[in-house]
Formats: C-alpha cells, sequence, structure tokens
C-alpha cells in the first residue's frame, strides 16, 4: 500500500520498520481495534533479509508463527574448534526450525493486514517529534513529503539506529559485521559451528543445512567477514568463494548490546532497534517477538488511561528487563571472556568442555533461547573455569608488561 491523500493522516499508532517485531506489533494492537499504521522503507516485506532464519519451537509454540516459511530442521549438530576438534551434538528432539525470512516476514505481514493494521511501503521516515498531544512521523515517499501523526509511535527500525540516536535514546555498545551466503553442500547434513581466528574474531561462524539441498552459511564476527566466510566455504569443500558472480554474498549489522533507554514521551522501542539480540549467538528473532508482545500490553494499558508520557511507558523497560534482562547481560559477561581466548584457549576450552560434560548438561537442560543456566554452568565447572580464568590472567599479565 502507498500512502496517499486518501489515507488518514492521523492513526492511534504509527510503527516504523516491517522487520518480525514490528510486523508483530502491528498484528497485537490492531487485533485488539487500534488503528495501526506502519511504514517500510523498502518495496517488499521481507527481501533480501540477511539472518540465519534460526527460530526454536518455543516461539512457534508461543505465536501464531507461519510455518510455511520453515526450510530446516535441526536436531543435530557440530562444534568444531579452531585445530578441528569436534563435539557432536543431538538434542532429544527437534529444538529449532530454519525458515524463509522472505516468506516468513510476507506471512507476518498479511496477518497483520488481516486484523486490520495498514501497511505502507517505499516510506521512509525522515524524523519524529512529539508535543503533548501526539507524536509526529515526517516521511519521504516517491509522491512526496507529508506528516502523519498518532498517539504513539513504535520504532522497529532493526540495525539503524538514526531515529533512536535522534530522540536520545542512544545505540547499542557495539555493531558486530555479519554476512552470508546460500550455496548446494549436498554433504552438509547437520548445523555446523566454527570457532578460531580463521572464521571468526569473537564469534563463529555456521553452515546450516535446508530441507532443499543448499546450505546457508555465515559468520558473525569483529574482523574481517569476507576472509572468514571464504575459509568456511574453503573447510566445507566449497570450490567457490565469496568473491565468485555465483555467490553473492549478503552483509549487514549485528547489534551487541541494549540501547540506553527503551521508551521516552509517546516512543517506544523494539526488537534489534533497541538491541534485543542473544548477545551469545547474535539471533534475535524470537526476543524481538517478546519485545512487540511486552510493547503492546503496555500501549493498550496507556490507552486506557489516556496517559502516553515516559512514566506510564517505563513499565516496557521494566518488563523486558524482567524477561530478556539477565540474558542479555550473562551473555555480554561470557562474551567479555570469550572474546579473550586465543585459539590454543579455543582447543583447550573444547576439551574442557568434554571433561566437564557439558554436552550432557546442555542436552537435559538446556534452552536455545535462554543461556543464563548455561554460562553459569561453564563458570562454575572446574575445567572450563580454569582455562577462561587462566587466559584473563595471561591476558592480564600480557597488559601490564606493555604498560
Amino acid at each position: 500500500m502507498v500512502l496517499n491523500d486518501k489515507h488518514s493522516r492521523f492513526f492511534d499508532v504509527i510503527i516504523v520498520g516491517g522487520g518480525p517485531s514490528g510486523l508483530h506489533t502491528a498484528s497485537f494492537l490492531a487485533d485488539s481495534r487500534f488503528s495501526v499504521a506502519l511504514f517500510e522503507k523498502n518495496s517488499e516485506i521481507g527481501r533480501d533479509v540477511v539472518c540465519s532464519g534460526v527460530i526454536s519451537k518455543e516461539a512457534f509454540s508461543r505465536y501464531d508463527l507461519p510455518e510455511e516459511a520453515i526450510v530446516g530442521r535441526l536436531k543435530e549438530a557440530e562444534l568444531l574448534s579452531p585445530k578441528g576438534i569436534c563435539i557432536n551434538y543431538s538434542h532429544t528432539e527437534e529444538a529449532v526450525v530454519v525458515v524463509d525470512r522472505h516468506v516468513f516476514d510476507k506471512k507476518l505481514a498479511e496477518i497483520a493486514i488481516n486484523k486490520g493494521a495498514e501497511i505502507f511501503l517505499d516510506t521512509e521516515i525522515s524524523s519524529i517529534s512529539v508535543n503533548d498531544e501526539h507524536v509526529k512521523v515526517f516521511i519521504k515517499t516517491k509522491e512526496g513529503n507529508r506528516e502523519v501523526s498518532a498517539k504513539v509511535c513504535v520504532i522497529a527500525t532493526g540495525i539503524n539506529y538514526r531515529l533512536q540516536s535522534s530522540l536520545g535514546l542512544g545505540r547499542p555498545k557495539k555493531i558486530l559485521k555479519g554476512i552470508q551466503v546460500e550455496t548446494r553442500l549436498e554433504q552438509i547434513k547437520q548445523l555446523r559451528m566454527y570457532w578460531g581466528s580463521r572464521f571468526s574474531t569473537g564469534f563463529f561462524g555456521w553452515a546450516i543445512p535446508l530441507i532443499d539441498g543448499r546450505t546457508r552459511v555465515g559468520v558473525i564476527t569483529e574482523g574481517d567477514a569476507l576472509s572468514s566466510i571464504n575459509n568456511i566455504l574453503s573447510d566445507l569443500g566449497h570450490y567457490q568463494n565469496a568473491h565468485s558472480e555465483q555467490i553473492k554474498p549478503k552483509r549487514r549489522g549485528i547489534a551487541f548490546g541494549t540501547i540506553t533507554r527503551s521508551y521516552s514521551d509517546r516512543i517506544i522501542v523494539v526488537g534489534e532497534a533497541a538491541g534485543f539480540i542473544k548477545t551469545t549467538t547474535g539471533g534475535g528473532i524470537y526476543y524481538g517477538l517478546l519485545s512487540a508482545e511486552m510493547a503492546s500490553e503496555v500501549i493498550k494499558e496507556a490507552f486506557h488511561t489516556g496517559k502516553f508520557h515516559a512514566k506510564t511507558l517505563s513499565r516496557y523497560e521494566k518488563l523486558w528487563k524482567g524477561t530478556l534482562g539477565e540474558e542479555i547481560k550473562y551473555g555480554e559477561y561470557f562474551n567479555k571472556l570469550f572474546s579473550k581466548l586465543g585459539d590454543n584457549s579455543l582447543d583447550q576450552l573444547f576439551d574442557a568442555a568434554i571433561q566437564d560434560n557439558l554436552l550432557t548438561h546442555v542436552t537435559n537442560n538446556g534452552k536455545f533461547d535462554w543461556h543464563k543456566g548455561t554460562i553459569v554452568k561453564i563458570i562454575r565447572s572446574p575445567n572450563l573455569r580454569r582455562v577462561l580464568w587462566n587466559r584473563l590472567r595471561d591476558k592480564r599479565v600480557e597488559e601490564i608488561s606493555c604498560d
């Protein structure tokens, strides 16, 4: 839908961004009979999204998510250390699925529209202003510029933090580099995860088999993303690298850490736009969906009381911190430890994980979206703790020597 003079200039809620968190928020609020306008800068929902597409079965159980978007199912994995130590992991049941984000997002958009939300494509939000009566959104379209107003605005812009910065809400602590390709690798039958300097700086790489024989290969890193993904492709025996014409890598930034504040007068920020990403894996779809539900609950209460100032909307931050806050903080803490490990220490960590039976704990107690318990287990396990603390001690000695 394209915004024109026939459409209302005032809505109950305006949502900026047409990813899963924005679309899910639109569905919740439209289902409660609010007039909802969602503005997406691209010409199509879900086109050329860069995402591993891995979502837990918990998310599908909690929400009405589109099963037709599923293109892979994961139960087993190979975890590979820098020198090739392999830990085989098998869950007792299928814990996660892989989705085609183009199909997934389009279906979420259809659900939102069927519930009454209006979705406008090719509309870019240039700025937002707030006063005592409403929030005003300034829109750029091919037909020209317009102003549209609402009682509340939800920012769901993903990795773009321009609006949040302009409103004084801040940015995440850092932005990681993500890169991904899809190619045919028939021999890959289960998820592979790669650690070490050849494959990633500070995070990891992956190869995800899809149902149709393709493989989704990607990396999250603080270093050279292209070299990292080429090293994984080489390890997989692929004769082409990401420089070739046949393989076109897609890149994107990935938030690490939350923004300073997720609300202000008449404003709420959801999903990756607020930094709601698993700081252990970089995944964010489920956290985005959860934040959409919490934001919608707070917005509905605001309409009930007729109060939309920051004090009222601050309950949203209390809600997400109660659900996601410790998960994100524990992930940040563990990443700080993990990112200091060199390849030798990572190999030692893999050996320690085997000695401490970490995978048995994960199989019996681990949850795909909730990693605090596993992080606590790692820190408390004797051999794993020894590797981490020894490396921290050595790193400190190196820093003192350089001073």
